[in-house]
């Protein structure tokens, strides 16, 4: 069960295809992406700026304090570590949005929105209404969750009996609880008459501003100086359903009602396009770490330009002509006709015994023996493979030359 379980969310998710969640988010081309609304607000003259911190510090990044529309869209939590939103983030939100400022919020369904967020701006209270899955289930419906249709089972919806707006058939729908109303005055009835049930038809909720008999799907709730609306369909504004029917009229109305001396702002922190929230950041954020890169930069391009860099004009590189194969067969064959050059050791050996008893008054027959042999060796230019004879001459000269002269050197 966990191996097919895994397959469809391996499967699902790296699925090859333009069909994509509900992400609303500005660099998604997808079906469920916002990159069309964020062109439609370029080409139309409508200021649009991606906010890239918390939604609760727009009012710290905004030029201007009143007439803004943000436009939050996506199924999810509203930030990108999964991380809740706290009830003082939300009264922040609240507290700007009743300045004067305008907040769109667009999601699948209305019980995946934050907890804090249905009950300060749906003034949602009921546990059983506000009963939000574990986390790993919640993470589980995320990868599991459907992609936007390019081309679903659609209705039209009239806006305040104006513009239509083009939702999916079989869409989500929210019926909020209203207060009770005091039924319209009817005539009284006569005692003869039997009293009959008439079946009345159910007034929708003053929140909403479109809808049909399963429920609401666009909600505008004022709040103080300001409003915010909730979408509850993944067609109507994301890439897939932006240009259907009159659905970019109904918006264009909508910002044109509540934009003011303002800017269109798209929530793109919640896609963790904004401020990254990691260790790095604060690593970045202390006293000195800009400073610290560009000196770390410096560095690093003084080492790869000293690396790669030569001080010098590169040397010429000169082939050198290669021998023969008969010069490599000589210069061998003088080497070896060198090495049996014992006739010339003997020469040298004898010469040097001759100068010493030249120079003594007192030589002896036996130097003389040795001598005449040593000349007569030298002349008859034998060059033995083992010269034998010559050793043993050589031999006998050096120890005679020790044994009467010792170490005398030639004055």
């Amino acid at each position: 069960m966990s191996a097919v379980l895994g397959f469809t969310l391996l499967s699902n998710r790296l699925r090859v295809a333009y069909r994509t969640p509900l992400t609303g988010c500005a660099f998604d081309d997808g079906t469920g992406g916002a990159s069309g609304l964020k062109r439609w607000c370029e080409r139309i003259g409508i200021p649009a700026t991606l906010l890239e911190v918390p939604l609760e510090e727009a009012p710290d990044s905004l030029d201007a304090p009143t007439g803004n529309v943000v436009i939050t869209m996506g199924d999810g939590p509203w930030s990108p570590s999964d991380e809740a939103l706290e009830a003082r983030s939300v009264s922040s939100i609240r507290d700007w949005v009743n300045a004067g400022n305008a907040l769109i919020v667009v999601a699948s369904r209305r019980d995946e929105l934050p907890e804090e967020f249905q009950k300060q701006f749906l003034d949602i209270h009921s546990s059983e209404e506000l009963q939000a899955p574990s986390r790993t289930a919640e993470k589980i419906e995320r990868w599991m969750s459907p992609s936007v249709e390019l081309r679903p089972e659609t209705v039209d919806l009239g806006v305040d009996g104006k513009e239509q707006l083009r939702v999916t058939a079989n869409g989500p729908r929210w019926s909020p609880a209203s207060e009770k109303r005091p039924e319209e005055d009817s005539p009284p009835l006569d005692d003869s008459q039997e009293s009959e049930e008439k079946p009345s038809k159910a007034k929708p909720h003053p929140w909403q501003i479109a809808g049909d008999a399963q429920g609401g799907v666009l909600f505008r709730i004022p709040i103080g100086a300001g409003v915010c609306y909730l979408l509850l369909d993944p067609y109507a504004w994301s890439n897939a359903g932006l240009d259907a029917g009159e659905n970019p009229l109904v918006l264009a109305r909508i910002l044109d009602r509540e934009l003011k001396g303002g800017q269109v702002v798209l929530d793109e922190h919640r896609h963790g396009h904004g401020r990254p929230e990691s260790f790095l950041s604060f690593l970045l954020s202390l006293p000195g770490a800009s400073n610290f890169l560009w000196l770390a930069l410096v560095w690093a391009l003084l080492y790869y330009y000293a690396r790669n860099v030569r001080l010098r004009p590169a040397e010429r590189f000169e082939e050198h002509e290669r021998r023969t194969s008969r010069e490599y067969i000589e210069a061998v064959a003088q080497l070896h006709e060198r090495a049996r050059a014992a006739p010339l050791a003997v020469e040298a050996v004898a010469g040097r015994l001759r100068q010493l008893a030249r120079h003594s008054p007192e030589h002896t027959v036996a130097i003389e023996t040795i001598l005449r042999e040593a000349d007569s060796y030298v002349a008859s230019e034998n060059r033995p493979a083992r010269p034998g004879d010559a050793v043993r001459l050589v031999t006998k000269l050096v120890q005679l030359r020790k044994q009467f002269y010792g170490s005398r050197a030639i004055s």
